[in-house]
């Protein structure tokens, strides 16, 4: 008995072994058949183009973009403060960048022409090809000509004046019937005509009326207005 159970065995696993077999194969022909005729379809061939050809449009754009980017390329900006540009230039072509001056200042602690400020920042890492903003010392001292500024309010005169770039204008009053009234502007203890070109850094009065007039200009003025006596008529008939 225990012969023939020993027999059935390999019998019943080979039994198995074979439909299993058969149902890969039936598995694997109703998948080919599928999609066969997934393939087979106009709509699927459509939407595979486009997807292929969206994967292949992003792919070139990405790989665009790396490239005009400088994606990963890195350099770090030079420390050319307070040298002159054209002794700057070498140091920032050598790292692969390019600059262009944006403004000026005028200082007397730094050289005439020489780099102030960069932006960015000196060591700062910076794609190739990045534009560095420079600020340069100015070699001569910025300057404005005088607003005409008589006859105005304090207000106004003020506000033209810092509109040019004047930044230390001062207020004196002087004698005068109108209050607040601006005579004209005064530079090294004289007022100067309008016009004149002052640095920006220098230091400005506006001459402005209090509006009360002095006891001795009072005087002038009634003595000015005073008339002569009338003679008598008496003396006609003499």
């Amino acid at each position: 008995m225990a012969s023939a159970n020993a027999w059935l065995l390999p019998m019943a696993v080979e039994c198995l072994l074979q439909d299993a077999q058969k149902a890969v194969q039936n598995y694997r022909f109703l998948m080919s058949t599928l999609i066969n005729k997934i393939l087979q379809l106009p709509v699927f061939i459509h939407l595979l183009a486009l997807i292929v050809t969206s994967f292949l449009i992003g792919f070139g754009t990405l790989r665009y973009i790396d490239r005009y980017t400088n994606h990963n390329q890195a350099v770090h900006v030079p420390d050319v403060k307070g040298l002159q540009i054209e002794d700057a230039a070498p140091f920032l072509t050598q790292n692969f960048l390019r600059y262009t001056i944006i403004d000026s200042i005028h200082s007397k602690e730094v050289m005439p022409g020489a780099i102030v400020e960069l932006l960015p920042e000196p060591n700062s890492r910076v794609k190739k090809n990045r534009i560095i903003y420079i600020t340069v010392n100015a070699k001569s001292e910025k300057t404005a000509p005088i607003p005409e500024v008589a006859d105005l309010s304090i207000r106004q005169a003020y506000s033209d004046m810092t509109a040019l770039g004047f930044r230390y204008v001062e207020t004196k009053y002087v004698s005068g019937e109108y209050r607040d009234l601006t005579v004209g502007v005064e530079y090294v203890g004289d007022i100067i005509d309008a016009g004149t070109q002052v640095p920006l850094s220098a230091k400005l009065t506006l001459v402005v009326q209090d509006g009360n007039v002095s006891p001795i200009e009072e005087e002038e003025d009634a003595d000015e207005t005073k008339k002569e006596p009338v003679k008598s008529d008496a003396n006609w008939f003499e």
